[in-house]
């Protein structure tokens, strides 16, 4: 007569094996027993298909809200969830809500115009780059920039004075400036008031560039280079810069990634925004004082990153990089 037994162990190991799945022994061994346990917590909301495809969702257009990602999950899968649980599908599969870079809109004609230029002077050596002038103009307001700024500070201290950012009425005054630099330092400081026309920067440029070009002390047989700005592309500045720069290197639009004195403004406009400046005349003070700092070597290290950036351009087929 056999005997039956309900005790696991009495039973010969091939019967073991052949019954039990593999996790089994070791859930056996923790707790006494084959017996499968309700497991903690609320159940799960989303299959992993679901999770998949409210992924995908996202992948096919990356600024889709929570909530109308919540939306259409409701559509298609029937649930009811909180647009928080799609935040955290999101998180699960490396999926994190940030502010956009601000990049400037390429067409796809200057895509191809971008990626020619890089193809052509990125064999150019550093050499090449240090007889090259680079000029532009910038703007800087007296209550704060036109950018994204955030603030750290602790619970009910929102308002304090040290963590708001004041405005004022039509957005206070700001200053123009023009300025070039070189991989020797920088030019003069030229400020603008009222509005930059093509006359007007034909006249910076009558004033300021062969001054710069003595005090940078660069090569009498540099090149200029400059963006595609309408005044800088208009008949009369063309002309005069033909005749009076050696050399012109024909830049593309929409590319201050690959103009190195953007850098140099964005660096101004950190140091700027440590003073606390309540007029235009203080503005300009420490726009001069600050440029006045700006070494050389600092400039030289901006000019040596151009082979960088060309190779940056190329890697990304004449889109927007990091730069």
């Amino acid at each position: 007569m056999v005997c039956k037994t309900s005790s696991l162990t009495a039973s010969p190991a091939w019967i073991r094996d052949l019954v039990l799945p593999q996790p089994l022994p070791y859930l056996f061994k923790k707790t006494n027993s084959a017996e499968t346990k309700q497991r903690s917590g609320c159940p799960r909301t989303f299959s992993e298909l679901e999770e998949g495809w409210i992924a995908r969702q996202t992948q096919i257009n990356p600024k889709t809200s929570a909530v109308k990602l919540t939306l259409k999950c409701k559509s298609r899968f029937r649930k009811s969830v909180n647009p928080e649980t799609v935040r955290n599908v999101l998180k699960k599969h490396k999926y994190y809500g940030r502010v956009p870079r601000r990049k400037p809109y390429i067409s796809k004609t200057n895509w191809k115009a971008r990626l020619a230029f890089a193809k052509m002077y990125v064999k150019q050596s550093t050499e090449f780059w240090k007889n090259v002038i680079f000029v532009n103009e910038s703007k800087y307001n007296i209550f704060g920039w036109d950018g994204k700024q955030k603030v750290w500070h602790t619970p009910n201290t929102a308002l304090h004075i040290k963590n708001l950012r004041p405005t004022v009425k039509y957005g206070g005054a700001n200053q123009l400036v023009w300025d070039c630099m070189a991989s020797s330092g920088v030019g003069n400081l030229d400020f603008i008031d009222g509005t930059i026309n093509k006359y007007v920067y034909l006249d910076i440029l009558k004033l300021n560039l062969k001054q710069s070009e003595n005090n940078l002390g660069i090569s009498r047989h540099f090149k200029f280079y400059q963006d595609n700005d309408p005044k800088h592309t208009a008949d009369i500045c063309k002309l005069w810069v033909l005749y009076h720069c050696p050399g012109v290197i024909k830049t593309t639009a929409q590319s201050p990634d690959i103009n190195p004195i953007e850098h140099v403004w964005d660096y101004l406009q950190q140091k700027i925004n440590e003073h606390n400046i309540s007029n235009k005349q203080e503005l300009r003070k420490h726009l001069i004082k600050e440029w006045a700092k700006i070494s050389g070597s600092f400039c030289a290290k901006l000019i040596k990153s151009m082979s960088n950036q060309l190779r940056e351009v190329i890697k990304c087929k004449g889109g927007p990089t990091r730069y």
